[in-house]
């Protein structure tokens, strides 16, 4: 579903069903990547200390990277918020929450 000025889009066609799965893979791409190990373009991805710091900082941190990192490589959408939950271990799970900017 994508949300545009509070109007509720629901993606059925193949064409726009193809465009949201490009869409999701090129975010999880880039918010999957450590930042320096993608040859030929070093900039993509997360800085990888951002792992080592304390919870409060290393979230936003994150928030920061990903935001940057998707307006930087897909300006089709863009971050509306992130959230964070806890796993099982004391992780930290990133959900970002993305809109569609019909370009």
């Amino acid at each position: 579903m994508i949300k545009i000025d509070g109007v509720q889009i629901v993606i059925n066609s193949v064409y726009e069903r193809g465009l949201r799965q490009e869409l999701l893979d090129k975010v999880f791409f880039l918010l999957s990547c450590i930042k320096g190990t993608i040859p030929m373009n070093r900039n993509i991805g997360l800085d990888p200390n951002i792992i080592s710091q304390p919870d409060t900082i290393a979230r936003n941190l994150y928030t920061v990277s990903a935001i940057e990192l998707i307006e930087e490589f897909e300006d089709r959408l863009s971050v509306e918020e992130v959230q964070f939950e806890s796993g099982d271990s004391g992780n930290m799970i990133p959900k970002v929450v993305l809109s569609y900017n019909g370009e």
